[in-house]
């Protein structure tokens, strides 16, 4: 998978894929099958007019970061769009670039090292706080935990199979018993 150099497209291509992962997303969510956007919905999605919107998909399909679909309606060729892989990564990449540093910087400096840094940092503590050490994944208090659930199923299914193995053997002896009383027993 390959990530989007945006250096090498216009300003604000972003938008373009950052409407696609939306629209994609959107849809996914109300469980609808086609992800395929028009032209004219991106440009609604986006500050960038019709025309630029498609300059701008033209290099983006060219470089295979969006997939296009041309479908005939009502005689007239539409023109319908889509992301790819590595599209998907890259959209989603500058959305985390933008939640983090509030941007996409130009030029990486200290300060977006910094701020990306602190972010880090937070996730990190944030995982420990669950328990979960990133020293050593496979002795983390979590991987205890999983193994401890797994254990107390395992005896629980045993035990579950012992009342079972006891109920069967207590069946067959009231129906001797019945048997043995002349008694009729029901068939359940």
């Amino acid at each position: 998978m390959s990530v989007i150099d945006l250096d090498e497209y216009p300003e604000s291509t972003e938008e373009v894929l950052i409407a696609l992962w939306k629209y994609e997303q959107a849809r996914k969510n109300k469980e609808m099958e086609n992800h395929w956007i028009k032209r004219r919905q991106i440009a609604g999605r986006t500050s960038l007019d019709k025309q630029k919107v498609r300059y701008r998909l033209d290099q983006l399909v060219e470089d295979n970061y969006v997939t296009e679909d041309i479908v005939t309606e009502h005689n007239q060729p539409i023109n319908y769009y889509a992301l790819p892989p590595d599209g998907k990564e890259s959209a989603k990449a500058i959305i985390e670039a933008k939640d983090v540093l509030g941007e996409i910087p130009k030029e990486v400096d200290r300060q977006d090292v910094l701020r990306l840094t602190n972010e880090m940092a937070a996730l990190r503590a944030e995982i420990e706080s669950y328990g979960l050490e990133l020293e050593n994944v496979s002795e983390s208090k979590y991987i205890e935990k999983l193994e401890s659930v797994k254990k107390f199923t395992r005896e629980n299914k045993n035990n579950i199979q012992r009342i079972k193995n006891w109920q069967l053997k207590d069946e067959e002896r009231i129906e001797k018993i019945e048997n043995e009383l002349g008694i009729e027993h029901s068939k359940d």
